[in-house]
This record gives C-alpha cells, sequence and structure tokens, in this order.
C-alpha cells in the first residue's frame, strides 16, 4: 500500500470518529517517494458540515465545549507548524517534489475570511488560492521559508491578502531561483493577483538572489513592520501603488529599481493608479533605497508627507557601486547642451575664466535612468526628512509620457514642507512642468543646475543651491516672492529663456544671494529683462556679462546699486545703509574686482569684513538662529568652519552675548535650557521685524550663509 493511501485511510477514520479540526499523523506521509509514486500528495481534509448530526462531547478531551471559542490547531509537518487562527480549518494541501524534494504548501477551498499561522521552516513555496470573494491572511510567527524552483509565496486569488510578521519574531523568505526571463513566468520572492498588504510588529527579511523582492499586480501596502528586501531587480512592485504608512524599510536592489508602479489608469471607483504614496498615518516611518536604478520609479505621482504627528524619514542612494564596464556607458555629448553635460565649454568644475567653479559634473553618463525620485505626473512633497544622492536627477516629474486616458503628465515638482536635502550629478530638481517651493528646507550640496522647470516659483522656505552650472534655469518665468533663496553656481545664477518683456525673472519678496563664479556668465541672467517690487537681492559675479544684471524693468537705480568688490574666500560681502547692515554673506570662493548688485535701497554702500563682528546685532543673531534651526536640535553640530565657533556679538543694551555653534552641548541627552530660551527670545525679535511673524527662520547651508539686519529694532546698531 502506498504511502498516500495510508495516509487517505487514516484521515477517512479520524474523520468517522468526530470531533473538532483533524489533524493529520498518517505514518510514512513524508517518506521519500518510491518509483510507483509521482509525487507525495495529502487530501483536502473534509470540511465541518459533513459532520453536523454528531454533537460534540461536553468532555474537553473527546469535543469542543461549544460555549467556548474554538481553540487555535495547529499541525507540525516537516519542520514547519501550521496553525489555523480563523477561518476554514484544513484547507491545505502538502506535495513533495520527487525530484527536487520542496514542498509545496497549498491553501484552497477557502469559504471565509481566513487567516493561517506559520513557524518552523520550509523547503519549498506557499501557494493561495483562497477565490475573489474572501480574505486570507498569511501570519508569519518565526519562519524560515526557502525555495530553489518556486517563487517562495504566491497567491493566485483571493479579495485581499495580508502577510504579517507576527511580533518579536525574525521571518525569512529567500528566492534562490535563477532568473526568470519568460514573460509569463512568476519573477518575485513575494507574487500576489490581488491587493497586498505587509505588515505585524516583527521582522521580515525578503531575498531574491536574481529576480523581483515583493510584487503585487494591484495595491501594495506596508506598515509598521520591519521590512529587508535585498534583490537584483525591483524591490516593492504594486502595478496600481504603493503605499508605507510607518516602519522600518530598508530596500537594497544590485540593478533595478526600489519602488515602483506601472498603472495609469483610474478605476471603477475613481481613484487614480500609479501612485507611490509615503506618509506616517500608522506611526513613524523609516526607508532606506540604495538602487543601482531608480530609487523610486511612479508611473502617475509620488506623495511624501509626515503624518498624523509622526516622523516620514526617506533616505535614497543610486546607481551605487557602478562602474562604466558594468554598464556600457557613452562618454559623448558633454559638450553644451550635453545631458547631463555642457558646462563651460565641455569642462567640468575647474578654471572658467580664471574663476573656479563648485563641484564638477563627473562623467561618464550612463545609458539608463538613474534618479532618485521619479514620477511621469508630479512629485510632491509636504513634509518630512528626504535625503537623495544620486547619479541622475535627484526628483525628477516627467512631463512627456502619456496616460491610459490619452493625457500626458504635468511634469510638476511641488515641495511645501519638510527637510529636503539633495546631491546629484545631474539636476537636483528637474520639473518638465512647473517647480513650486511655498515651504520647507531645501539643501542642494551637489549638482549640475541646481532646479530646471518650465516654470519656477520660490513662495516660501528655504532654498540652497551649489551647482557646476545654472544655479535656477527656465524656459519660463522665475518668480522668487517669499522665503529664502541662496545660489552658489559654477554658472548663470538665475538664468530665464523667457521672452516676455521684464517677466523672465520677478522678485517681489524673498531674500536672495547669489555668488556666480563664471565670467562667461552672470548671477541674473535673461535676455528679456526682469521685475523688482520688493525683497533683497544681493548678487556678486565676475565681470563679464553683467549686464544683464542691470536689466531692470525701470532702471536699477531707483531701487537698488552696484559696484565693483575683491572679496576673499571666508570674507564678508556686507551691504550697509547708514553704518547699518542690511545683507551679507559670507564668500565661498574669492573673486577679484568681481561685479556687486544690491536691490532694495539705492542709498547703500558695500565692503568686506574678515570677520562678523562688524555686523549689527540683529543680523549677527538672525546669522546663529539659522545656524542652530538647522543643527541645532535638529541635527549634528557643527557645519560650520572653525574660524567662526569663536565669534560673540552683545547687545549694546543688554550685553548679552549670542550664543554660536560651540555653545551647544548636551547635559543629560537634552540641549541646554539657555539656548532654547535664547531661540525663543529671537523668534520674537526676528517676529517684531517681519512682516509675517509666521514665516519660520531659514535653515542655513553649511558652507555660506546670508545674514539680514533690520532697521528699527531697539539696539540694532553695528
Amino acid at each position: 500500500m502506498s504511502s498516500s493511501t495510508t495516509a487517505l485511510i487514516a484521515i477517512l477514520l479520524a474523520a468517522a470518529i468526530g470531533g473538532g479540526a483533524i489533524a493529520c499523523v498518517a505514518t510514512g506521509m513524508f517518506d521519500s517517494p518510491t518509483a510507483d509514486d509521482s509525487e507525495t500528495v495529502v487530501p483536502d481534509v473534509p470540511q465541518q458540515e459533513d459532520q453536523e448530526e454528531e454533537s460534540p462531547s461536553s468532555d474537553p478531551e473527546e469535543g469542543t465545549d461549544p460555549s467556548t471559542e474554538p481553540e487555535e490547531q495547529s499541525e507540525s509537518i516537516s519542520g514547519l507548524t501550521i496553525t489555523c487562527v480563523s477561518g476554514t480549518e484544513g484547507c491545505y494541501t502538502i506535495t513533495q517534489s520527487p525530484s527536487t524534494g520542496e514542498y509545496t504548501l497549498t491553501f484552497a477551498n477557502v469559504s471565509e475570511d481566513t487567516e493561517y499561522k506559520l513557524s518552523g521552516t520550509l523547503s519549498g513555496c506557499i501557494v493561495i488560492e483562497a477565490g475573489d470573494d474572501y480574505d486570507f491572511k498569511l501570519s508569519l510567527s518565526g519562519v524560515s521559508i526557502t525555495s530553489s524552483c518556486s517563487a517562495p509565496i504566491v497567491c493566485t486569488s483571493a479579495n485581499n491578502l495580508t502577510i504579517s510578521a507576527a511580533k518579536g519574531t525574525v521571518n525569512t523568505v529567500t528566492d534562490n531561483r535563477a532568473e526568470q526571463t519568460d514573460s509569463d513566468a512568476i519573477n518575485a520572492s513575494i507574487y500576489c493577483t490581488c491587493d497586498l498588504k505587509v505588515q505585524g510588529n516583527g521582522a521580515l527579511t525578503v531575498v531574491s538572489k536574481n529576480n523581483n523582492g515583493i510584487h503585487s499586480k494591484d495595491d501594495l501596502n506596508v506598515k509598521n513592520l520591519t521590512l529587508s528586501v535585498t534583490c537584483v531587480d525591483n524591490a516593492l512592485k504594486g502595478n496600481d501603488s504603493v503605499t508605507i504608512e510607518s516602519g522600518n524599510i530598508t530596500l537594497s536592489v544590485t540593478s533595478g529599481d526600489g519602488i515602483v508602479t506601472t498603472s495609469t489608469d483610474v478605476s471603477s471607483k475613481g481613484v487614480q493608479r500609479g501612485t507611490v504614496t509615503i506618509n506616517s498615518d500608522e506611526g513613524d516611518t523609516v526607508l532606506a533605497i540604495n538602487a543601482y536604478c531608480d530609487g523610486i520609479d511612479a508611473a502617475y505621482d509620488v506623495v511624501i508627507d509626515d503624518t498624523e504627528g509622526n516622523s516620514a524619514t526617506v533616505t535614497i542612494t543610486t546607481y551605487a557601486g557602478a562602474t562604466a564596464s558594468e554598464v556600457g556607458v557613452t562618454t559623448a555629448g558633454f559638450g553644451p547642451g550635453g545631458a547631463p553635460g555642457g558646462g563651460w565649454g565641455g569642462n567640468h568644475g575647474g578654471p572658467s575664466f580664471n574663476q573656479p567653479g563648485p563641484d564638477s559634473n563627473p562623467s561618464p553618463s550612463v545609458s539608463f535612468s538613474c534618479k532618485g525620485i521619479k514620477a511621469d505626473n508630479s512629485v510632491t512633497i509636504a513634509g518630512g526628512t528626504v535625503t537623495v544622492a544620486s547619479y541622475d536627477d535627484a526628483i525628477h516629474a516627467n512631463g512627456d509620457v502619456q496616460m491610459e486616458s490619452g493625457s500626458y503628465g504635468s511634469g510638476n515638482v511641488t515641495i511645501s514642507g519638510g527637510t529636503v536635502t539633495l546631491s546629484s550629478s545631474d539636476d537636483a530638481i528637474h520639473g518638465d512642468g512647473a517647480v513650486n517651493i511655498s515651504g520647507g528646507n531645501v539643501s542642494i550640496s551637489k549638482s549640475y543646475e541646481g532646479i530646471e522647470g518650465s516654470t519656477v516659483t520660490v513662495s516660501g522656505g528655504s532654498v540652497y543651491i551649489r551647482s557646476s552650472d545654472d544655479g535656477i534655469n527656465s524656459s519660463g518665468t522665475i518668480a522668487l516672492s517669499g522665503g529664502y533663496v541662496m545660489v552658489y553656481a559654477g554658472g548663470d545664477g538665475i538664468d530665464s529663456n523667457c521672452s516676455t518683456r521684464y517677466k523672465a525673472i520677478v522678485f517681489s519678496g524673498a531674500v536672495v544671494g547669489i555668488v556666480s563664479t563664471s565670467g562667461g556668465n552672470s548671477a541674473i541672467d535673461t535676455d528679456s529683462g526682469y521685475t523688482y517690487s520688493g525683497g533683497e537681492v544681493l548678487v556678486i559675479c565676475p565681470q563679464g556679462m553683467t549686464n544683464e544684471c542691470l536689466n531692470c524693468s525701470g532702471g536699477v537705480n531707483s531701487i537698488g546699486a552696484y559696484s565693483t568688490v575683491s572679496a576673499s574666500s571666508g570674507s564678508y560681502l556686507t551691504v550697509k545703509s547708514s553704518s547699518k547692515s542690511l545683507m551679507a554673506i559670507e564668500m565661498p570662493v574669492s573673486l577679484n574686482n568681481a561685479f556687486v548688485l544690491y536691490l532694495g535701497s539705492n542709498s547703500v554702500s558695500f565692503s568686506t569684513a574678515s570677520s562678523s563682528s562688524g555686523l549689527s546685532e540683529v543680523a549677527e543673531r538672525l546669522y546663529t538662529r539659522t545656524n542652530r534651526l538647522k543643527q541645532g536640535p535638529h541635527g549634528p553640530f557643527p557645519l560650520l568652519p572653525s574660524r567662526l565657533t569663536s565669534l560673540t556679538c552683545h547687545h549694546p543694551n543688554t550685553r548679552h552675548p549670542i550664543l554660536h555653534p560651540s555653545s551647544w552641548r548636551r547635559e543629560n541627552g537634552s540641549w541646554i535650557s539657555s539656548v532654547m530660551q535664547e531661540m525663543r527670545d529671537e523668534q520674537a525679535a526676528y517676529a517684531r521685524d517681519r512682516s509675517d511673524p509666521s514665516e519660520p527662520f531659514p535653515a542655513r547651508h553649511p558652507q555660506w550663509g546670508v545674514r539680514r539686519g533690520c532697521e528699527g529694532v531697539p539696539g540694532a546698531e553695528s
């Protein structure tokens, strides 16, 4: 008699005896297959309705007390413990491959929402066929699943599938298969045809040695758990959407993208598909992506925000460890107009008209996309801490991709909050449509062009740009109406190609500082002219193309002043009116006989100093306050040059020293209260001089800063 026949007899006898859930205990059930057995099969367990005529015994050893909830029923098979937590009991079969010895655990014939718990080890795979009407939950409670022949976990049908890592447990799912090249093959370690939720308070590690990590053909949702995905191709892929609501997620991809969506249609319920959403709805979110290609590649939108009072931290690195020989790169096209290329006659960084440029744009260029955050419609950052280091654009929104509706993406990038730190060998922020910054702190430490869009608007927040070519570039209007904009550029500081007279660049309320180092470029570059109606603007650049800096509607002389100065690196270029400092730039580079322009008053003078002691107390206070906001309780200290740590400045009335970065220290894990009080005092003084008291202090760029003095504040004297 074969082992499968023995198993069948044992199960039928148990069914005749009666009782609650049936445990399979057949002898020899998982013996090695004989020559007569193609595979070992455990048939479906009879359903409970087949036993309705027998009343359960009141004896707890013989039956289940009907007044109590049924206990979880478990079965241990070849190192794997299977427990029915709720729903349809015994709805699984196990088969063993005679050629590989791996098992296939199949859940089917589900008649209600069902949950099963797994613990132990399984050499093989799990298949879920729950039908389209019922939810199925797979609770992983200290389980290790390894497969070399099939995808470790596959759901072919269910209303929704939930995979949960039980609290305090460590779980692993490993796909050892070769690369799946067939278009119809399942090429992910965890694959689902319905909505998939991956959650829990435990840990889940997914390894796919030659394929994708986790893939849902519909929506993919991740929350709460500690999730690590290491794979060759895409780590998290949801065709319709990917949403991360909380958890600690680490994605490591050696040849593909970190997070991917592919659909762009609208569901029957009116929901736009293709969006990647990262928030903190269910708790703090920490997401780290290390991807060879794109960090995030969304078919529609990318939305990042810190919500529900929790934090959201996103860190992305792309093109990690890639070399030219690995990817088949091209080195042509690095003259003007190359992408990424151009830059002072084809020379990246280095001298240009005898003036040094900032960071160079490295070669070679790659033949595939390796952007940090990419969307085919729009990118929105409303909050959180976002850090991107990418070889290609750090943030990119396409406007030339056609959606399934027939329309094209907007190409818009919107930043309204959060702390965004970007480093790119190409553009830091690129929008085929409009780039709008209304809040938050945006710091671009390295870029070819800092911000590029069809239009660029800064109405709030703080923007710090370091670029080897243009700081801000647009084919349309660049509008700076609020907030703080500081640019250190090897090319043009601000460059608009808009042809509308005096509408190329509009200064209407922002505090703007520009240092441009190339004599073949200009701090303000526009053929059609610009308009000034408010704010404060201080720019410095070499002689050469300075006429464009003076091409202002109504003329510069009525609203500003210009001159020639020489300033050494580390000195302070200062604008004064009646001996009171209005604005100052700490020079990041030496410029000789440079052109300097100030917009905001025509009765000013320019000077340089080797220290900040000549600045007004209010300017100095604002300067140190911006440092503390950037590097105090919100980040490590110090980022300032050491020469600044000993500086002090005294209020002429109170003689109270203004605290500097070196004054920050921790006592019992907290920042000292005197510093916090000083911050509050400075906020109050700053608000007295601002038309909008709610406007936040700007964060200060690590390399250079803008100081702003205030007339009319008691004691604000040089």
